[in-house]
């Protein structure tokens, strides 16, 4: 059986998370609703157009294939290619789900407030786009194993939680393997001096949303995280008994 991972990260914005996501295994797909793509240090980047055709072959040099998002029907249409199996991405990246969500209200209601029936469509639709590109990892013969999701933080009743509207903020965490808070903190060095080092939260703590639903990675926090390690020591730490872990 093959390792995947399915993620949720949030924290600050500027806090480095669209720079985590690209130590995501590559190839990698972004799908970019925030522009931040092309800031990340992964290269060589290409570029693909859903609505002009299948994803580009991983023939060639580039490591990071980025689609704009720039409306909601894009995410669908980049999910049927997908789902189809037509494509070698190892994985996908929604960066992020806060756009994503903005462009689902703009397809529901445009410019309009939202109103009652408007709200319940809008957690359906979000909630299924999440669902539906994790189940991409669940496709024996789909080259997915790794799906990321990336938001914001939002303090709500003294708690750093997902950066979501309405229930979605609740409900998308109960989704993933992984919901992990990215901050910045000073550390000590030898010296006596300070740096500060990104470290990633991923077992509850009181005040913050976070967990590891594998039970195999490292905690509660993570120091200098990086995807790919991520999923390498998951697939160490799945190795059957009596099986060298390499």
């Amino acid at each position: 059986m093959r390792t995947t991972l399915t993620m949720l990260i949030h924290g600050e914005s500027g806090v480095g998370k669209s720079w985590l996501a690209d130590t995501a295994p590559a190839p990698r797909l972004i799908l970019d609703a925030e522009g931040r793509a092309k800031y990340t240090p992964s290269g060589p980047k290409i570029s693909w157009d859903p609505r002009s055709g299948p994803p580009p072959a991983a023939d060639g040099p580039w490591e990071t294939c980025v689609v704009s998002v720039s409306d909601f029907e894009t995410l669908s249409q980049a999910y049927q290619w997908l789902r189809a199996g037509q494509h070698q991405f190892t994985s996908i990246v929604i960066d992020s789900l806060m756009e994503a969500q903005k462009r689902c209200i703009d397809y529901v209601a445009g410019v309009q407030a939202l109103d009652q029936q408007d709200w319940g469509t809008l957690l359906r639709q979000l909630e299924s786009l999440v669902r539906s590109y994790r189940d991409l990892t669940l496709v024996p013969d789909n080259a997915a194993s790794v799906v990321l999701f990336i938001v914001g933080s939002k303090d709500a009743e003294n708690t750093r939680r997902p950066l979501l509207q309405g229930q979605l903020a609740v409900t998308v965490p109960y989704y993933l393997d992984v919901v992990g808070y990215l901050f910045v903190a000073p550390v000590q060095d030898g010296a006596g001096g300070t740096f500060y080092q990104r470290q990633l939260l991923v077992h509850p703590q009181p005040g913050y949303v976070a967990k590891d639903g594998t039970g195999r990675l490292p905690g509660p926090v993570i120091p200098e995280p990086n995807i790919a390690q991520m999923v390498s020591l998951l697939e160490v730490n799945h190795k059957p008994e009596g099986v060298p872990a390499a």
